[in-house]
């Protein structure tokens, strides 16, 4: 891990934030977007996971220590690739089994 992400990591558990991949704060290494559903990023993904458990994107912008900005541009190709209009579809999606 470099130093700011480590840092980060070090920050998010001292605060007890939960974050998806079972408190991994970063995908396995070698993950690839042929392992994700529908094409995803690894952090497209975690975006995804996070509409789908409800979080705003103020709050997934807090999680992941991202701007709102940049949330809202990951999510707009999140519904592009999973070809939904709305938060809603990608909950949908996200929980479908398989």
């Amino acid at each position: 891990m470099d130093g700011l992400h480590a840092q980060a990591v070090r920050e998010q558990r001292r605060l007890g934030v939960r974050v998806p991949g079972g408190g991994r704060t970063a995908p396995a290494k070698g993950r690839g977007k042929g392992d994700l559903p529908f094409g995803l990023s690894p952090r497209e993904h975690e975006i995804a996971l996070l509409v789908a458990e409800g979080c705003s994107n103020q709050q997934i912008a807090e999680r992941l220590f991202l701007s709102v900005r940049t949330v809202e541009t990951h999510l707009s190709r999140v519904f592009a690739k999973i070809g939904v209009p709305s938060r809603v579809g990608v909950a949908t999606a996200m929980n479908r089994p398989g």
